[in-house]
């Protein structure tokens, strides 16, 4: 594992289509369901990218990570 240039806080790889995402190491749990509403969006251990959410009722679809692009305070300083 490996941490932020900027922030200093740990980061967890993960290959997406070609390119590695940067992401929060906490696993977090979601639902996909059935509309295209939800805000959230998650990487997958597969490197898929998921529109979801975190408030649900039911059991999870799955486990995810958070891009740490959506939680670094710095993202802004890394965009070209």
């Amino acid at each position: 594992m490996s941490t932020c240039k900027k922030c200093g806080r740990p980061i967890k790889w993960i290959r997406t289509k070609g390119s590695w995402e940067p992401c929060d190491p906490q696993p977090i749990e979601y639902h996909k369901g059935e509309t295209p509403d939800f805000e959230e969006r998650l990487v997958t251990e597969d490197g898929k990218i998921v529109q979801c959410t975190f408030d649900f009722q039911c059991d999870p679809d799955g486990v995810g990570w958070k891009s740490h692009w959506a939680t670094c305070p710095f993202a802004n300083e890394f965009r070209r």
